[in-house]
């Protein structure tokens, strides 16, 4: 009787361990499911996405919610300062942690031995508050932000670092597995290639619309810039003005001090142009050889107000003469003005070919009067 006792036993203690066995082995093929998943979902954002921080926003937010952590954040490395720089970031909403906190942080990987070997040796970092070797350093940031366990995994292009995927859990100690590391190994890899190919296509785009010597935009650009700026203007009524900038003897500079010299000018020239104006209003253009001109949606031509066009123009041709500029690498010694052409929509004309006309006028007239001019069209 015992000995059958013993049998029934021992069979049901196989069927419960096959039992067991057939639910880890589901288990582990819902979490292969998943990862998959997740894979194929990033790689739909990417794949789908043109806006590359919304691209990365989304991969973070994916990682988030698919992987059940905490928090993803991803880093851009900068190898010139051997740093990493938050790019993007998402946390679980009922956290309450303020990402834009985060936004645009700066680590010095050096500080960090875990961050230092992802990057020196292009492998995922591990860390756990619970892990007696954990840096002071490190489990007082770990203590900041409430961080229980982290990893890191490195972007990877070309076997160079470009950057990190790093994702932390705050609600309970999570151990990571080979398949977590291989997963977002998977997801590093394709983020990697979304940011080399942004930015690559970032390049090509500013490349066609910017002049190399000075940055600014392109003559082609330029003249784009302008009709629909006018179109714009004369639609809602507002004004506009534009300036036409020529640098006095710039052919005997260059034939004393050379082109490269002349070059050199111009870049410098361009830096005092973007101090002279309005971020992201004004538009600047290099039209050819060494006229500049400048595009100032929403400012009047003339007028007692510091925003009028005859005021910044006023400013820029006092910060050029002020200026000096370089006569051989090294010597600063150089003194250099510049003639100034102004007109504005109504009296300067209502279409961009009758503005650039006036302008030209003007400019003209300010090199008749002696050079070291500014000129308003119409006054």
């Amino acid at each position: 009787m015992s000995d059958t006792a013993d049998q029934k036993g021992r069979v049901a203690d196989r069927g419960r361990d096959a039992a067991a066995a057939a639910a880890d082995r589901i288990a582990a093929l819902e979490k292969t499911v998943q990862h998959y998943e997740v894979l194929l979902e990033t790689s739909a954002a990417i794949t789908a996405g043109t806006d590359l921080a919304g691209t990365l926003g989304l991969i973070t937010r994916l990682v988030t919610e698919r992987l059940d952590v905490a928090w993803c954040d991803l880093y851009d490395y900068e190898a010139a300062g051997d740093e990493l720089v938050v790019i993007a970031f998402y946390q679980l909403p009922e956290l309450e942690i303020d990402s834009s906190a985060w936004m645009g942080t700066r680590y010095d990987s050096s500080n960090w031995s875990g961050l230092d070997a992802c990057v020196r040796e292009r492998r995922p970092s591990i860390w756990y508050r619970d892990d007696a070797e954990l840096l002071a350093s490190e489990r007082a940031h770990m203590d900041e932000w409430g961080e229980l366990s982290n990893i890191s995994v490195p972007l990877v292009y070309k076997g160079s670092v470009i950057g990190l995927i790093d994702v932390g859990e705050s609600r309970s100690m999570r151990r990571w597995t080979e398949d977590d590391k291989h997963v977002l190994q998977a997801i590093a890899d394709q983020a990697a290639i979304a940011i080399v190919n942004a930015r690559a296509s970032a390049a090509l785009t500013e490349q066609a619309v910017t002049d190399g010597l000075t940055g600014l935009f392109n003559h082609r650009h330029f003249s784009e810039h302008l009709r629909q700026e006018v179109t714009t203007a004369r639609r809602y009524g507002q004004e506009l003005s534009l300036m036409m900038i020529d640098v006095d003897d710039f052919k005997a500079f260059n034939d004393r001090y050379g082109h490269p010299q002349g070059d050199r000018l111009l870049a410098e020239l361009a830096e005092i142009l973007r101090s002279g104006t309005r971020n992201d209003v004004d538009i600047l253009a290099r039209y050819g050889g060494d006229e500049l001109m400048v595009i100032l949606p929403q400012a009047r031509a003339n007028g007692p107000e510091p925003s009028a066009a005859r005021h910044v123009a006023e400013r820029i041709a006092s910060a050029v003469r002020r200026h000096r500029f370089e006569s051989a690498a090294g010597s600063r010694d150089v003194a250099v003005t510049v003639s100034i052409g102004v007109a504005g929509i109504g009296l300067g004309g209502y279409t961009h070919e009758e503005l650039l006309s006036s302008a030209d006028k003007a400019l003209y007239l300010a090199k008749h009067q002696g050079k070291d001019q500014v000129s308003v069209f119409g006054t």
